[in-house]
C-alpha cells in the first residue's frame, strides 16, 4: 500500500492538472484580432420547441468609405417558412464601420426585405464631425437624430461583446434604430457555465447579461442573457432574448473560420 500511495497521488495530481488546464480560458481579446477573423456563424432561434427562424453572420472585408479605410459585413435573418405565423421573411443587414482599440464606430447601416423585393427599406448613416445621424426610409430622408459618440444600429455588438466578455466590467453602447436613439447596457462577468452548444458540444462560456432599450429587429428588446465560449476569441454560443413573440433562444449551430 505504501508503495503504491505515492503512484495514485501521481495519477491523482496529473489528472487534476491536465483538467484544471482544460477549464483555464483563452487570453482577453483585441479589436485587431477580431476583426482579423475571417469567420462565418450560423445561429437557431428557438421558441420552446419551434424553431422560428435562423440568423447567420458573415464573414468581415475590408472596405473604404469616404476615401478611409473601413469594414464590412452583413447579417441574414431568415424565418422558418413552415410556420404559419412566420411566413416566409427574409431581412438583411448591411453594416459599414470604422474600429479603435476599445470601441467600434458604426458609419453606415441600411436594411433589405427581401421577401418583399423592398430594397433599402431603412438606412442610416452616421456623421461624427457634425454629430449626427441621418435617417432614410426607401431613401427618403425622415429624420436627423444627435450623435455625441461611437454607435451603431445594432449588428457592431456582436463585436464588442466578444471584446469584454470574461471581464468584471459594465459598459453601454447607443443604438440608432427604428427611427429613434436607445441604448444597450450590458454587464460582463468572469464567472464561467458549463453549457452544451450544437457547433462545439460541452464548453466552458463566460456569461453576461443586459437590457436593450431599443426597439431591434423583431422586435428584440429588453432584458437578455448570453454566453461566450472561453477561449481566445469570445466566440458567441447562446442568447436568451425578448422579441414579439416572447422569449426565445439563439444558439451557435455552425462555425465556420476560413484562412
Amino acid at each position: 500500500m505504501n508503495m503504491k500511495a505515492p503512484f495514485w497521488l501521481l495519477m491523482l495530481a496529473v489528472v487534476f492538472s491536465v483538467t484544471a488546464a482544460k477549464a483555464q480560458p483563452g487570453p482577453q481579446p483585441d479589436m485587431e484580432l477580431l476583426l482579423a477573423q475571417t469567420e462565418q456563424l450560423e445561429f437557431s432561434v428557438h421558441y420552446g420547441f419551434l424553431t422560428l427562424g435562423w440568423v447567420t453572420i458573415e464573414p468581415v472585408k475590408d472596405t473604404l468609405y469616404n476615401q478611409q479605410e473601413a469594414y464590412t459585413f452583413r447579417t441574414v435573418i431568415k424565418a422558418n417558412p413552415s410556420i404559419p405565423f412566420m411566413g416566409r421573411q427574409e431581412r438583411h443587414y448591411h453594416s459599414v464601420f470604422s474600429a479603435t482599440p476599445d470601441s467600434l464606430y458604426g458609419l453606415s447601416f441600411w436594411t433589405h426585405n427581401h421577401s418583399k423585393g423592398e430594397y433599402f427599406d431603412s438606412r442610416y448613416e452616421y456623421d461624427y464631425e457634425a454629430g449626427k445621424v441621418y435617417v432614410y426610409e426607401f431613401e427618403t430622408p425622415m429624420d436627423t437624430l444627435a450623435l455625441n459618440r461611437a454607435a451603431d444600429s445594432g449588428p457592431l455588438l456582436f463585436f464588442l461583446t466578444r471584446l469584454y466578455a470574461g471581464l468584471d466590467v459594465n459598459n453601454e453602447f447607443p443604438i440608432y434604430i427604428s427611427g429613434e436613439q436607445g441604448n444597450v447596457e450590458m454587464e460582463y462577468s468572469s464567472n464561467i457555465d458549463r453549457i452544451n452548444i450544437p457547433a462545439f458540444g460541452n464548453v466552458d462560456a463566460f456569461y453576461s447579461s443586459g437590457d436593450a432599450h431599443v426597439d431591434g429587429p423583431f422586435g428584440f428588446s429588453g432584458y437578455y442573457k448570453a454566453w461566450h465560449k472561453a477561449d481566445s476569441l469570445r466566440v458567441p454560443l447562446e442568447a436568451h432574448v425578448r422579441v414579439w413573440i416572447g422569449n426565445v433562444k439563439v444558439r451557435l449551430i455552425s462555425f465556420e473560420r476560413y484562412d
